[in-house]
């Protein structure tokens, strides 16, 4: 049985999935908070204590893409994702995440993340 110390936001974010440095696959931010989040993903082979790089990009300015990137590690997963503990996040860091998870803040289209993990 989890005990979590904070409440979760529910949120649906798209972001870029990293291994090794490399984008290679696309998700949702299903819900989170400063300290880890749910990635709904059809990434394969992702196992408890795999590293993964998480990348928020988002839209501030019209066309202006602002990209927030965070260092995870796998905890669980489940038949539609998996669950990430986030690295030591900032002061900073910690209240962007959790700004972008109240806001759901408009990300890039599908096929655009999907032309940015073909162009890596």
């Amino acid at each position: 049985m989890e005990h979590r110390c904070s409440a979760r936001y529910n949120a649906d974010i798209k972001i870029l999935l990293y291994k090794y440095e490399v984008p290679v696959a696309i998700g949702r931010i299903k819900n989170g908070t400063r300290h880890g989040l749910f990635i709904k993903s059809d990434l394969a082979d992702v196992k408890p204590l795999q590293q993964l790089g998480v990348e928020i990009l988002v839209y501030r300015n019209s066309q202006k893409l602002q990209r927030h990137r965070f260092d995870s590690i796998v905890i669980h997963t489940t038949d539609h994702g998996f669950g990430v503990e986030l690295d030591a996040l900032s002061e900073e860091a910690g209240n962007q995440l959790i700004e972008m998870l109240h806001a759901s803040p408009e990300t890039p289209q599908e096929s655009e993340l999907f032309d940015m993990v073909a162009n890596a």
